[in-house]
């Protein structure tokens, strides 16, 4: 099998990491697509490590409504171990938040993940 590209990455990260309500199976696949020493930029400021992204996740999705879901909005663009993509977030039929994120792989892996969010309208 061959090893997933940048942009299956950060996509996989959006779907499996971001949407992911249960702890263990975030983790699980936090494991999976993020290096073990990796950061996450959000402009509140960094957070490094599985179990700190796994936390900063579960707190964005006790704030959003139950049936919340990030989706790319695409395209995902990558090259030489850089990905970007847009996304927006919300209920079905409603965008709650948007943005942009771009990713850093380092072995195979996400190593800095950063997000750009759209201003409020």
């Amino acid at each position: 099998m061959a090893e997933p590209t940048e942009t299956d990455l950060l996509e996989a990260s959006i779907a499996r990491v971001w949407n992911e309500h249960d702890d263990d199976r975030r983790l699980a696949a936090i494991g999976e697509i993020y290096h073990a020493d990796a950061y996450i930029y959000e402009p509140g400021g960094p957070v490094t490590g599985h179990d700190a992204i796994s936390r900063t996740v579960a707190g964005v999705l006790a704030d959003m409504p139950p049936d919340f879901r990030f989706v790319v909005t695409g395209p995902t663009l990558g090259h030489h171990g850089v990905a970007v993509t847009r996304w927006q977030g919300g209920p079905p039929g409603k965008v709650i938040v948007s943005g942009a994120d771009a990713a850093r792989i380092v072995d195979g892996k996400i190593h800095e993940h950063w997000f750009f969010f759209d201003p409020a309208t």
